[in-house]
């Protein structure tokens, strides 16, 4: 294996920036669904022609609507329309139903936004035939099939400060337990901001219209959410935070929602536009911009190497002396992909290099384990 093992300092920019888009984000939304359509997909192809054939639901588009929307509630003018779009291998004795996909996924999407009334949203799905080229890479019966594409991933662990507070603030907003007595909508986006040891945080978090009657009640709401965001950001961050929540408000201008979302009139999603591999976006990281949610589990580099990228990392950092590391694997197209053209290593502290290509090359032959892993939805894509 190429593997090239050198060090680096330990992570620790004078300045940070850190992004999270919620699950009610219209990125995050496109995202959620195409790996949720990616995830079924390889399972019925294991279950009706025995293996992960060729696919790629990696393409998405909400495109928002429109409303009419004030206190106590209001109307939806015009539908968000959701197309997932792809390629689908045909070539067995199975294939998919667009037609059949298109209205589960209007379900599932009404599940991801429970305040949401069904006609506000349209779903599509477009799947064509896949490439011959493409699909011979993924119908040959191995374990680890070819290479799709000559593509790089890279990972950063373990999470700083500031990227695990902006981490548990959203999915603490967004967790059902507390939306359950809170009124507010799922997108929710969370900015951070580092200037030595000073955070502030900037939250966008809508206010269901129909749980607040007057500007009275909507700043009550917004004040409840910045207490409770104070209060996991300073538990997170073991220091004092300050945090801000809908600064865009004006006297005649709020931030209300009938469905939860800004794709019901404000703002359009696409794939792979929002959270990178472990559900953020680091500037300050080295990141890479391939969108992992939609891509196939089974031979896409794109999103395989960044969940061994992952597994590599836990494993130096739980049985070596490393205490940071970043990966970075790379693909060669038409080649095996446990057979990466370079694989770097960087590494805060000093682990044993035996150890490091040992895990290396243990966690490249866990392939299949990966595929699974990752048709299970056992890694935050994003």
């Amino acid at each position: 294996m190429n593997l090239s093992l050198t060090k680096r300092a330990p992570y620790a920019p004078k300045l940070e920036f850190v992004e999270r888009k919620g699950l009610g984000h219209p990125d995050t939304i496109c995202d959620h669904l195409a790996e949720q359509l990616a995830r079924q997909l390889a399972r019925d192809y294991e279950l009706h022609t025995g293996a992960v054939r060729h696919f790629n639901v990696d393409k998405a588009i909400l495109a928002s609507g429109a409303v009419d929307i004030g206190y106590g509630g209001g109307t939806h003018r015009k539908a968000s329309r959701l197309v997932l779009v792809g390629k689908a291998s045909t070539a067995f004795n199975w294939k998919p139903d667009p037609e059949a996909l298109a209205v589960e996924y209007h379900a599932r999407l009404m599940e991801l936004l429970p305040d949401a009334e069904p006609g506000a949203f349209t779903v599509e799905v477009w799947l064509n035939e896949s490439s011959v080229d493409l699909a011979a890479i993924v119908h040959a019966e191995t374990v680890a099939p070819l290479a799709n594409d000559t593509s790089f991933a890279v990972v950063s662990m373990p999470r700083s400060v500031l990227e695990s507070t902006v981490h548990a603030i959203e999915t603490s907003l967004n967790d059902p337990a507390h939306r359950a007595i809170a009124p507010i909508g799922r997108d929710i986006k969370v900015m951070g901001a580092r200037t030595g040891d000073d955070i502030t945080i900037t939250i966008a978090c809508p206010i269901m219209a129909t749980k607040v009657q007057n500007r009275s009640e909507y700043d009550a709401a917004v004040d409840e959410v910045q207490i409770f965001a104070e209060t996991v950001a300073s538990e997170t961050a073991g220091r004092a935070v300050s945090v801000h929540v809908n600064q865009a408000d004006q006297e005649d201008s709020v931030y209300l929602t009938l469905s939860g979302t800004s794709a019901e009139a404000g703002d359009d999603g696409q794939v792979g536009r929002g959270n990178r591999f472990g559900g953020l976006i680091t500037p300050y990281r080295p990141m890479s911009l391939e969108a992992t949610a939609g891509k196939n589990p089974a031979a896409h580099v794109g999103k395989t190497y960044h969940a061994i990228g992952y597994d590599i990392s836990q494993r130096l950092i739980a049985e070596t002396a490393a205490t940071e590391t970043t990966i970075r694997l790379l693909s060669s197209i038409g080649h095996p992909v446990t057979e990466p053209q370079v694989v770097h290593v960087q590494t805060a502290g000093s682990p044993d290099p035996e150890a490091v290509e040992r895990i290396t090359e243990d966690c490249f032959g866990d392939w299949a384990n990966v595929t699974q892993r990752l048709i299970n939805g056992e890694y935050e894509l994003y």
